[in-house]
């Protein structure tokens, strides 16, 4: 189930970066102040999901050595 979260919201976020993206390299001369806080509101929410990614993502385990670890 973390994996389906994970690459889910992985999509998400890349689908809402290239939105974003797109608005600023495009549109952002005309956007109007309504325009603006769609665009804000767009960052907030991508910013939202990629926390979910990084809550979500596979956390590596380091190995641990008992041989020799005495001292």
């Amino acid at each position: 189930m973390r994996k389906i979260i994970f690459w889910v919201s992985m999509v998400v976020a890349i689908m809402l970066l290239l939105g974003i993206i797109n608005i600023l390299v495009f549109d952002l001369g005309r956007l109007t102040n309504y325009g603006f806080g769609y665009l804000v509101g767009k960052i907030l929410l991508f910013l939202l999901i990629a926390g979910v990614v990084y809550l979500s993502r596979k956390t590596k385990v380091a190995p641990t050595s008992t041989a020799g670890s005495e001292a």
